[in-house]
């Protein structure tokens, strides 16, 4: 990765099956230049790089399909003319992203901070996925399926907050810290003399 996009996309074509793990990867700011005049496109189609660190990158043309970046940062990157389709960007730093011409077919957008996006359309969004905790610039509007807390493409992948409860406990159960769990009604003695409730 380190010695640019020509040497990256030789390793690529040898090694089709590999799925590149750069989990949290952090290069240095020249190493970030992986556009055409710097040897791309570069290919990190279904790349792991999620949490990975990719401020001022160049990405032109760059080929992402279903790679993972949810939390990267990207911000000021240039991914102008990328193929970005069923990309992950959930939760992703998006601020000043040069989007012109990007293919954002099926990419996660959901919890992605896209509110200072350069060049992004409302054709983008729209072909997009996102949520309600998606932030989009002013001048674009909200697609009415992006109403919901979780958006479906991320909907395998986390739970809402709505659908973390707990299960609700049967009359029968009660804490270990008070005494034990009590025996159910129906198998209580009947002979067994019952509390008044005034001494209670």
């Amino acid at each position: 990765m380190r010695r640019g996009p020509r040497s990256w996309n030789e390793w690529r074509a040898r090694n089709p099956s590999l799925v590149p793990d750069l989990t949290g990867i952090a290069l240095s700011v020249g190493e970030r230049q992986m556009g055409p005049i710097n040897g791309g496109p570069i290919n990190l189609a279904g790349a792991e790089l999620n949490h990975a660190s990719l401020r001022f990158a160049t990405l032109t043309a760059a080929i992402l399909e279903a790679a993972d970046l949810s939390d990267a940062d990207l911000s000021d990157a240039r991914l102008n003319g990328a193929n970005l389709a069923r990309a992950n960007l959930s939760e992703a730093v998006l601020d000043r992203v040069d989007f012109a011409g990007a293919n954002l077919a099926n990419a996660d957008l959901s919890g992605a901070r896209l509110k200072e996006a350069r060049n992004l359309t409302q054709s983008q969004i729209e072909e997009a996925v996102g949520n309600s905790f998606t932030q989009l610039p002013p001048e674009l509007t909200r697609p009415q399926a992006w109403a919901g807390k979780v958006s479906q493409v991320a909907l395998g992948r986390r739970a809402a907050p709505e659908q973390r409860t707990s299960t609700p406990q049967t009359p029968e159960a009660v804490s270990w810290l008070v005494g034990g769990p009590r025996l159910p009604m129906q198998a209580t003695n009947a002979n067994t003399p019952q509390d008044d409730p005034q001494d209670a």
